[in-house]
């Protein structure tokens, strides 16, 4: 299985990207836990209201199955009403 790197971002609705750093920040700790997560960051951009997440994953399925867990699912839902719209997640490729 081949690795996968996935940056993915977030726009904050106005005025709510505090509230959204917060609740996303839960991801974290448990996602760090998960079988096949090499590393899992949190990053607030420069440019108000947006923050990215930095990923590595062993395997398409290990990210699949991060996308299904309950921390997740439950903690986008709620996320959903602080952003502006949905998160954009972007499968990467190294270019050489």
């Amino acid at each position: 299985m081949s690795e996968v790197r996935v940056i993915a971002r977030a726009v904050a609705r106005e005025g709510k990207a505090d509230e959204l750093k917060a609740l996303l920040s839960g991801l974290i700790k448990p996602t760090r836990a998960e079988a096949g997560c090499k590393f899992y960051e949190l990053f607030a951009s420069n440019l108000p209201g947006l923050v990215y997440f930095n990923e590595l994953w062993e395997s398409k399925a290990h990210l699949d199955a991060h996308a299904a867990s309950s921390h997740f699912t439950e903690i986008i839902g709620k996320a959903k009403d602080l952003m502006q719209g949905p998160m954009e997640i972007n499968l990467l490729e190294e270019i050489r």
